[in-house]
């Protein structure tokens, strides 16, 4: 799957077509992000800054929470156009411009 198509599947994306993977839940305690969170932002294609393509159907976006925070999220997109959310986390831009030098 492209990036083109990772938009498109999103834009057409809807809320019964998300879930959630046990590690999100584990995770989501350690970090301030929760699940409603994660349906606004991916309901949210203008707030979509990059997308990283990974193995196995697997994506990593980046959603532009504000000019100092992303939220990062870890997905997985089935061939029956379901969406699974693995993992998420928000990032602080700061650090992130420090680690490009």
């Amino acid at each position: 799957m492209e990036i083109k198509e990772v938009k498109e599947f999103l834009e057409s994306l809807t809320q019964y077509n998300i879930s959630f993977d046990p590690h999100f839940y584990k995770r989501a305690g350690e970090r301030p992000v929760n699940e409603s969170m994660v349906r606004n932002f991916l309901s949210r294609i203008d707030k979509l800054e990059k997308i990283e393509i990974g193995n196995n159907d697997r994506f990593k976006l980046w959603f532009r929470m504000s000019r100092k925070y992303s939220l990062v999220l870890i997905i997985e997109i089935s061939i029956q156009k379901h969406l699974k959310v693995i993992s998420a986390w928000n990032t602080n831009k700061k650090w992130q411009n420090q680690l490009r030098r």
